[in-house]
């Protein structure tokens, strides 16, 4: 009993020494955050902050366990390293069109200066001169503060994207910040009791 054990710990480690060589390295800091944009069997896009302090996206054309081909490129950055806060909370929300199609990512994190910021795929934009990006609002954020999410809200009127956070101008709560897709503004609602 005691050998056919070590047979099969053996076996696994020998079949977990041999997945580990084809694995694709990600070093990242903190969050990781993922979304699907249906182009492909489980196509998805996945932001994280690298060691450098730059957000970087992968793309896999599948799900991993389809095992078909993975576009990875070279870890595209995204936003550089000058423009976020080391450690920064990551989220992503996906658009579609209202014909169901996909119509890019939008991704937040918290800038250097303490200001909740935005990447948007779709136009590779970001930072302060992206001028579609929530960052020229210059909503800031609780220093030191990991609470960040985001989604696309397509049922109700108007709304399009809702970002919750710590915001500096009502710390100890959550703060979202909405969009409005008729007005196309910006507006911050503190939740209610």
């Amino acid at each position: 009993m005691q050998l056919l054990k070590l047979v099969a710990t053996a076996i696994a480690f020998i079949a977990g020494v041999e997945a580990a060589a084809n694995f694709f390295p990600v070093d990242a800091v903190g969050d990781i955050a993922a979304v699907r944009d249906d182009l492909g069997k489980g196509a998805t896009h996945i932001y994280y902050q690298a060691r450098n302090g730059s957000i970087v996206r992968l793309y896999t054309s599948t799900a991993f366990v389809q095992n078909g081909p993975q576009d990875r490129g070279s870890h595209t950055e995204v936003v550089p390293a000058n423009e976020v806060m080391y450690g920064t909370p990551i989220t992503a929300a996906t658009l579609w069109t209202p014909a169901g199609d996909f119509n890019g990512n939008h991704v937040y994190y918290y800038s250097r200066d303490g200001i909740l910021s935005e990447y948007i795929n779709n136009i590779q934009a970001h930072g302060p001169s992206c001028t579609q990006c929530i960052t020229n609002q210059r909503f800031g954020v609780v220093n030191g503060s990991v609470a960040l999410y985001a989604f696309a809200d397509n049922k109700t009127p108007g709304m399009l994207l809702r970002v919750g956070f710590e915001s500096a101008g009502s710390p100890g709560t959550i703060t979202e910040a909405t969009f409005n897709n008729n007005t196309q503004k910006w507006s911050l609602s503190v939740l209610p009791n």
